[in-house]
């Protein structure tokens, strides 16, 4: 697995809610090799997204499920 930059969007700080989005490689512009954006809501929420989108490919883990 390469590198990756992962940008976290919070919408409001307590409760924390927000969007996540996978950038392919650092620094790389956000509309090439970007990802779709997650939404999530909680610390369990942010949580959860970011474990998905750091699961290894085909580990059952992804956006959604």
């Amino acid at each position: 697995m390469g590198r990756m930059e992962i940008r976290i969007v919070l919408d409001t700080a307590e409760p924390p809610a927000g969007r996540v989005r996978v950038i392919g490689a650092a620094g790389q512009a956000s509309g090439s090799g970007a990802g779709p954006e997650v939404g999530f809501s909680g610390w369990l929420g942010l949580l959860r997204v970011l474990y998905e989108v750091t699961a290894e490919p085909g580990r059952g883990a992804g956006p959604g499920r």
